[in-house]
């Protein structure tokens, strides 16, 4: 969801919370908003605005409802080769940015969020590493390695990889 809809879900969240308390506190018989209400209808072009922003308010509930039920589509990337148009999608990259990381000695688990940037793409990887490893010579091996092997099985350049460590995996004995 971008940013703009965020904002909008957050004023349209706040003004439904508001509305309900209003709605409650007049079913429980307080007059006060009541009154309030009676004065500022009187008031020359009161109901314009009040329909006004009714309007918009239903329209952000439809749009809200739309891309909660339409969520975008995560973007392939796209290349131009001599003979058309290669699409790599977002997803394939995540895949092979997992299996890259899980290659790595001391890498326990691996998931990997990858976007679009300007001239190649962002990489995420969340790891979880193993207690007898360097973990600072590990996220550098990674980050080496994924940038290559995408480079080369892709052909995308990798602009950007972050690296978090999420945990640090307890040490389980084998039974052999």
């Amino acid at each position: 969801m971008n940013p703009f809809d965020r904002g909008l879900m957050v004023l349209y969240a706040l003004a439904g919370t508001l509305s309900a308390v209003v709605s409650g506190l007049l079913l429980a018989g307080w007059a006060w908003p009541e009154k309030i209400f009676r004065d500022l209808a009187g008031m020359p072009g009161f109901n314009e605005t009040v329909y006004s922003l009714l309007a918009v308010f239903i329209l952000a509930g439809i749009r809200l409802a739309w891309k909660g039920l339409h969520p975008g589509k995560r973007h392939a990337v796209v290349q131009e080769g001599s003979l058309g148009k290669v699409r790599i999608a977002l997803a394939a990259i995540e895949s092979l940015v997992e299996k890259v990381a899980m290659d790595q000695r001391g890498v326990k688990e691996a998931r990997a969020g990858v976007e679009g940037l300007p001239r190649g793409i962002g990489v995420r990887i969340r790891v979880v590493a193993a207690p007898d490893v360097n973990i600072p010579q590990v996220s550098e091996l990674i980050q080496k390695t994924v940038r290559d092997r995408v480079l080369e099985v892709t052909g995308i350049e990798v602009r950007d990889i972050r690296i978090s460590v999420d945990n640090i995996a307890a040490q389980k004995l084998r039974v052999e």
